[in-house]
């Protein structure tokens, strides 16, 4: 299992305090949050992870430890997941051999920060190395939030914890960041020399974690650094960013408190006022979304996507007694909730070999998104198919 404890600048918290330096010592004053079960389920697939690759590159044959298979959160698709992550592990180390090296795989490698970061360690899920190449890999078995390894500063710093605990076996030159995220279909990488790695380090990081370790610097809110501070609910910072998103603002009531911390009162006037914003903010996007679609109205920075669409099942009973030859019950089956479920139950590979030919996915209908998505933009062609095919 991944080792427990935290640094009060963890590296995986790094996108927080580097860009909201005081946040790191305020959050001391409240207490770590119990552990979500998709925390609990990311920690349960790391340690199958682990599992996995050490036998792997044992040569020995995988089978799922007892104690992991009777986890409660343990489901065959977690096999299939972790199995992406293992193979793109895999692939490096062979790329490696294929050009000569020997590479050594380094799992749950704990990694110094302090040359950077006061007190600072991190912990590496896997790190590659047999060359002037440092591979670092980080697994992230989510499914909320996309994760990119481009300019990722938790992987980053640990490319520079691996450079430095290396450095003297190996000639290295560059690093190569991975991130696998495989319930959400997502690979990247990220290459970096080690001269710009290390110039962040000193010119960046170390006088920015100086000032977040004394707990000094200014409140900086923005969507990626509060999404998981323990402080927003309270924080002034973040609660006027958010107000000032939908032209809000609060009463002063002249009253002492804490430079940066809400009163009660204003707390008060923002949870009356959270359903009128929220059914404003729905009202404006559908309103913009209807004049790009229907009006051919022209956002800039937005274009119109083919939306999300869920899957159906074509045939219910037949899936049902599919199922049931293979012994599932029908409550069993009947009992759970959508696709995700069944596939947990079943795994994903196996349900599709067995029901595959019974579900459908419809198109999805046109929505507007920033220019940023990834998705292809809608031609007239497939707007008209759409329409149609709703108004049908």
């Amino acid at each position: 299992m991944p080792p427990t404890g935290h640094a009060l600048l963890g590296a995986s918290k790094a996108h927080q305090w580097m860009e909201c330096t005081p946040s790191a010592k305020w959050e001391q004053q409240f207490e770590d949050p119990t552990p979500s079960e998709a925390a609990q389920e990311g920690t349960l697939a790391h340690a199958l992870a682990e599992d996995h690759l050490r036998k792997t590159l044992a040569g020995k044959k995988l089978t799922t430890p007892k104690k992991i298979r009777e986890d409660p959160l343990y489901r065959p698709a977690m096999e299939e997941h972790v199995d992406v992550y293992c193979d793109e592990v895999m692939a490096t180390v062979t790329k490696m051999r294929d050009e000569g090296a020997d590479p050594i795989v380094y799992l749950e490698q704990k990694l110094d920060l302090t040359k950077w970061i006061p007190e600072g360690f991190g912990t590496a899920d896997c790190i590659v190395i047999g060359t002037g190449t440092v591979h670092v890999f980080d697994f992230k078995y989510g499914k909320g939030v996309p994760v990119a390894a481009e300019e990722n500063p938790q992987l980053k710093l640990y490319g520079l914890g691996a450079v430095e605990e290396f450095s003297l076996l190996y000639d290295i030159k560059d690093v190569v960041l991975h991130i696998v995220q495989p319930r959400l279909d997502s690979i990247t990488e990220w290459p970096v020399s080690r001269e710009v790695l290390e110039k962040w380090g000193q010119f960046v990081v170390k006088p920015t974690a100086e000032k977040a370790y004394n707990g000094e610097g200014e409140y900086v809110p923005g969507e990626d650094q509060c999404r998981w501070c323990l402080c927003k609910n309270v924080c002034r910072a973040y609660n006027t960013y958010m107000l000032d998103k939908v032209k809000a603002r609060f009463n002063d009531y002249g009253e002492e408190r804490q430079p940066n911390e809400l009163s009660k009162e204003e707390i008060v006037q923002l949870l009356a006022s959270v359903n009128e914003i929220k059914t404003w903010a729905k009202k404006v996007a559908d309103w913009a979304e209807d004049q790009a679609i229907n009006h051919g109205v022209v956002w800039p920075g937005y274009k119109i996507v083919e939306g999300i669409s869920r899957r159906k099942i074509t045939n219910e009973q037949k899936v049902i007694d599919i199922l049931r030859s293979k012994g599932y019950s029908t409550e069993q089956v009947c009992s759970l909730k959508g696709f995700g479920d069944l596939e947990d139950l079943i795994g994903k590979k196996t349900f599709t070999e067995l029901v595959g030919e019974y579900i459908e996915k419809p198109k999805g209908k046109p929505t507007l998104v920033p220019e940023s998505d990834k998705r292809p933009e809608y031609n007239d062609i497939k707007f008209t198919e759409v329409k149609e095919n709703e108004e049908k």
